[in-house]
């Protein structure tokens, strides 16, 4: 099972993101006759780009300490998607006033913290499949009551997909994902609707950004999705 080193999103914070799914494709053909053979596509990777802030002593140690862990291209990194319309997500204006109810955590019944001073994690929200799922499958049947609207990002065992399309057919909802599913997926499987990116970083030299007098700046970082985990390991 792959190791993933979390990004510390409540320790740095996150500016100008760029968020998108890249298609694999080549190049069509034009005969002299004019006719012309449709691109190729061979899949679709995401690709994540972004502005880390740093302001002080402990903002810099913050990105320094990551950087140390990250190794380069080394570790994969998983990151909250940094979207403000996604529908759920740390970072997600939607569900900002839920979120801001605990900014601790959740207590427990006693309103007591853990000894670190924390409360349970906040929830995210989820949605289930309501049928099997197939690998390739594009069209997805979901148990989630309200809309998943098209234009949102999902993942499914932490991997990401963009929602084309969603309806309501018979009492069901069906969404249109792209790409189309990467793993196969039973009844009752989990659907999360607070996306989850996981990647590598393909920034060269990560941390070599000029601070202003070696106080503030941003450091600019660039991951792309891995696929590798879709390799299962043979013994």
């Amino acid at each position: 099972m792959a190791v993933f080193l979390d990004f510390p999103v409540s320790s740095l914070k996150i500016q100008n993101p760029a968020v998108a799914l890249t298609y694999n494709t080549r190049p069509g053909q034009e005969a002299t006759n004019g006719m012309r053979r449709s691109r190729g596509y061979s899949g679709a990777q995401w690709r994540m780009k972004f502005d880390v802030l740093v302001h002080d002593e402990q903002s810099v140690r913050a990105i320094r300490a990551f950087l140390f862990s990250m190794e380069a291209d080394s570790q994969l990194v998983r990151i909250p998607m940094p979207d403000r319309y996604a529908i759920d997500g740390p970072f997600a204006e939607a569900t900002a006033d839920a979120r801001a109810q605990y900014p601790g955590g959740i207590p427990f019944a006693t309103d007591a913290m853990f000894a670190t001073g924390v409360g349970h994690a906040v929830p995210t929200l989820e949605t289930y499949f309501s049928e099997a799922a197939a690998l390739s499958d594009r069209i997805l049947y979901v148990s989630q009551a309200d809309e998943v609207p098209a234009g949102c990002a999902i993942s499914i065992d932490e991997f990401c997909y963009g929602v084309a399309g969603s309806w309501i057919e018979d009492g069901q909802q069906r969404i249109r994902i792209s790409p189309t599913l990467r793993k196969p997926a039973a009844r009752g499987d989990t659907i999360s609707l607070a996306p989850v990116f996981v990647g590598y970083c393909v920034t060269e030299n990560p941390g070599y950004d000029a601070l202003v007098a070696g106080y503030y700046g941003t450091h600019t970082l660039e991951f792309v999705e891995d696929l590798t985990r879709l390799v299962e390991d043979v013994d």
